[in-house]
């Protein structure tokens, strides 16, 4: 068993691939800001620094030797050049999440891009860019994702692997877009999405996690998805949440809904497969299960 690195291990599924890491028998080392609380109790070590910072991750990391750093902060190039930099010497892979999301609207390609569109090598980046303003970077989210393999491509001397994870989904999750359709079709309220809309790719928390403990074992390097084999469509998923709730869910499909605030943010085809040797489960297998804990959480 190895030395792992989880950066970013206290929310959500962050939390369960520690779990996981520590049931495998791994030594594991949590870096975060410090800002958030966590429950491992003694089982971890931890560190303390902000990932954006080189100097701060340079000085938190110094003395220590992993065996995989699991990156879940890595949004920009100045997140993954400041790894680069930080672990050189000191880690044999790292292993950073990054996103479905790396597919959609890409500048040069076509409004989604095809897996064989998207080498990190070729993409490109630009620290230049306004990263650390948090409105800059949550409206860039899948671009900086994009830069972030890219310039870890550019800049790390230790072997590299990007998880492009699925839209991820359990009890817990953070972002409200479960909760954005839970809540509308509980109350009857409109739900808008393009028309003949795309599948978007999902991936359980458990699974994600499991995933990530694997990749930071394997000898895979570059990107590889991570997501369920079958997508759904907003109104898939709108469907399961009407066998759950006994509700009929309020569907309009638009011509144009950018800017729409009842537009589904699973609206877009984003449903690519794995392109790996490792199983994930149907998300019809275990979503009714989440969609159930979801209503039963109100």
């Amino acid at each position: 068993m190895g030395h792992v690195c989880v950066i970013g291990g206290t929310r959500f599924f962050g939390k369960t691939l520690v779990r996981r890491l520590l049931g495998e028998g791994h030594k594991v080392t949590v870096l975060t800001r410090g800002r958030s609380g966590d429950d491992f109790g003694h089982t971890v070590s931890r560190l303390s620094a902000d990932a954006n910072d080189v100097v701060a991750l340079s000085e938190a990391v110094a003395g220590h030797e992993f065996d995989a750093v699991v990156h879940q902060m890595c949004y920009s190039p100045v997140a993954a050049l400041a790894a680069a930099k930080a672990f050189q010497g000191r880690t044999r892979r790292l292993v950073m999440t990054s996103t479905i999301e790396v597919y959609t609207t890409v500048p040069g390609v076509r409004s989604f891009a095809a897996a064989t569109e998207l080498d990190p090598a070729d993409h490109g980046y630009d620290v230049s860019l306004p990263w650390l303003d948090p409105d800059f970077a949550g409206a860039h989210y899948g671009e900086g994702k994009r830069q972030a393999e890219s310039a870890l491509t550019d800049a790390a001397d230790f072997p590299v692997a990007f998880a492009r994870a699925g839209h991820v989904l359990a009890e817990g999750e953070f972002t409200g877009r479960l909760a954005f359709h839970v809540d509308r079709v509980l109350a009857g309220s409109r739900i808008a999405t393009h028309r003949a809309p795309g599948r978007s790719s999902f991936v359980h928390s458990e699974e994600i996690a499991g995933f990530l403990a694997w990749l930071s074992e394997s000898s895979v390097t570059g990107p590889v998805n991570a997501a369920s084999p079958d997508g759904l469509s907003a109104r898939d998923l709108c469907a399961v949440i009407e066998d759950v709730t006994g509700r009929a869910a309020v569907i309009e499909e638009v011509d144009d809904p950018l800017g729409d605030a009842d537009l589904s943010p699973f609206s877009y085809p984003t449903d690519f497969g794995m392109v790996v040797e490792h199983e994930f489960s149907p998300v019809r297998a275990w979503l009714p299960e989440v969609v159930r804990r979801e209503v039963g959480a109100r």
